[in-house]
């Protein structure tokens, strides 16, 4: 599977479908498609089996800027990266993650 993103405004949200993982070519996809009226991140996972330090930067960042993330089906190793880095309470994952 190519490493496709599939991105689609809807009002106030950015609905992001990586490919193969979320990674800096799609952290830069993602950016591209940023403006200020956008609040919302729906990212789904689904077909990602990966996430890089770019992706985990760029979540970690939506998140701190206040704005809101939905993380449909993400990897496994993201749950691991964000212990590891002792991000895990920071994150909201109840709120944010719908499997």
């Amino acid at each position: 599977m190519a490493n496709i993103t599939d991105i689609h405004r809807k009002d106030a949200t950015l609905e992001v479908k990586p490919g193969r993982g979320f990674n800096l070519w799609t952290r830069n996809m993602v950016e591209s498609h940023l403006h200020p009226g956008i609040t919302r991140l729906r990212l789904d996972m689904s077909r990602s089996n990966r996430i890089d330090s770019e992706g985990v930067i760029f979540l970690h960042r939506w998140l701190q800027s206040g704005k809101e993330l939905e993380l449909i089906q993400p990897p496994p190793v993201l749950f691991e990266i964000l212990d590891i880095l002792e991000l895990k309470d920071m994150w909201d994952l109840e709120a944010i993650v719908t499997r």
